[in-house]
């Protein structure tokens, strides 16, 4: 029988009791405090434990019942499902099939030739006089290379004091000695999973999110918890619940341009984001992926700039990308670290490769310096607000009532939301037939998916999208 005192509710959240209770037994489920088969109390009993209605215990039961976690057998009760997966994620025993098909075919598809890409990865739009400079300055970096002595462990420092200035036009100031440079951000993940985590400890990420940070965390032996995202971001009061019930470790954060949403935190939500980690002590992994390429006249607020300037004891962790404004062939990235860590991440990135190429650091600033970067960024950002305004008024003209979509303030993507009861796999199915790749959540989801899917815009030629959509609205009108 179920031992209840590990129930925490909270009577004055607006999350509804039976939703409580059934994410915390769903919760015991997939932490394997509640396995498949054993015996849970009847309803009578968990509402008598928990001293809540029958009514509510027997919504939060059937919550847990449509996804197949539990069941009922005669002269059995109710019990938990013995079709339990084994994976680590532990989907709904009825979504395990389905998604899984769905994913191998999301594989095999990226790189198809003759479909329009909706979804996936977006090259920056092509810039002649920059990738000009930048061959131009190749034979350079060849000489310069291999005229410096040993790389210091946080790169090249001409590039990191060009970072530091690129960094405080957004608000941001930072020392250089706290500046690394890193192989792509994928590096800094590492790199911080393995210095500030340690097995057991409890990680919140966003529900959807870049998958290859959550799987950092899990190889560090991080149990990972999703958070649920709203219209205006993280969804604050699921964080607070979250805190709580358990002592959260880290927060890996997207607040600006989230991915694969396009979605940025309002200003209220980073500041009770900030308030909620200076309260019960959790870092936070800020994850700029887009960092330069917004859309407002003045750029977003980073939490780690809003930490700087009234919660100076919250340790966040800044990481962003060139990959996203060069090419993504280019594996150059950088980590802002709080000054009280600099050394032991210094040590460490020594210890993991010395430094990062210098040969690619040295490249980007001959590039920086010859090419007039700024220049090249704020064109770059000028295409892709274009581009972007091109993508909203496709999706106004060819998405049907019930999908929604935002108008994204940063980044390459956007989000159309579906109605509740969207089939992702019969809609990624039949956009394939109708010539179009797309990803809807299942792509992006650490357990359960948002419905809907991603729209990319920048990469791909504006009557190509145009055309991609139309054919994804035919697609959803039949849905």
């Amino acid at each position: 029988m179920l031992s209840i005192p590990y129930f925490q509710l909270h009577r004055r959240s607006s999350v509804p009791l039976a939703e409580q209770i059934a994410e915390q037994l769903l919760r015991a489920i997939r932490t394997r405090r509640l396995t498949a088969g054993q015996s849970l109390p009847s309803v009578r009993e968990l509402a008598a434990s928990l001293s809540v209605s029958m009514e509510t215990a027997q919504k939060a039961y059937r919550i847990l019942k449509d996804d197949g976690w539990i069941e009922s057998r005669p002269r059995h009760g109710t019990v938990v499902s013995h079709a339990l997966p084994n994976s680590l994620v532990m989907l709904s025993p009825k979504r395990v099939e389905t998604r899984g098909s769905l994913m191998e075919q999301v594989r095999a598809y990226r790189h198809a030739s003759g479909l329009i890409p909706v979804s996936g990865v977006s090259f920056p739009p092509a810039d002649t006089a920059f990738m000009r400079a930048w061959k131009q300055s190749m034979a350079d970096v060849f000489a310069c290379t291999f005229v410096r002595e040993e790389g210091e462990p946080f790169g090249i420092i001409e590039l990191r004091e060009r970072i530091q200035g690129l960094v405080a036009g957004r608000g941001m100031w930072a020392d250089t000695e706290a500046i690394c440079m890193v192989n792509g951000t994928q590096q800094a993940l590492w790199l911080l999973a393995d210095q500030f985590i340690k097995p057991g400890d409890v990680i919140g990420v966003p529900e959807m999110c870049y998958l290859p940070a959550r799987d950092v965390f899990r190889d560090r032996g991080a149990r990972v918890v999703p958070i649920p995202l709203g219209r205006e971001g993280i969804d604050v009061t699921r964080l607070e619940d979250v805190c709580r019930r358990e002592k959260l470790s880290m927060l890996y954060a997207m607040p600006n341009a989230h991915f694969p949403t396009g979605l940025s935190w309002s200003q209220t939500v980073k500041q009770k984001v900030l308030a909620l980690a200076s309260a019960y002590g959790f870092s936070i992994l800020e994850d700029e992926y887009f960092g330069e390429l917004y859309f407002t006249p003045l750029p977003p607020p980073t939490l780690y700039s809003l930490a700087q300037e009234e919660y100076a004891k919250v340790d966040v962790f800044y990481i962003s990308s060139f990959s996203t404004m060069i090419h993504p062939n280019l594996r150059l990235g950088y980590m802002i670290a709080p000054e009280k860590y600099v050394s032991r991440i210094r040590q460490a990135k020594y210890l993991l490769d010395g430094t990062t190429s210098v040969m690619a650091q040295q490249a980007l600033l001959l590039a920086w310096e010859r090419a007039d970067f700024t220049g090249y960024v704020e064109r770059l950002r000028t295409t892709l607000r274009q581009a972007r305004d091109g993508a909203i008024a496709s999706m106004h003209r060819w998405m049907p009532d019930g999908y929604q979509f935002e108008v994204p303030m940063m980044g390459t993507c956007t989000w159309v939301y579906a109605p509740p009861e969207f089939d992702s796999l019969r809609f990624f199915e039949r956009c394939l037939a109708r010539g179009v790749y797309v990803r809807p959540g299942d792509a992006f989801a650490v357990e359960d998916p948002m419905p809907g899917f991603q729209v990319k815009f920048g990469a791909v030629e504006p009557r190509m999208l145009e055309e991609g959509l139309r054919r994804i609205g035919e697609v959803l009108a039949l849905q």
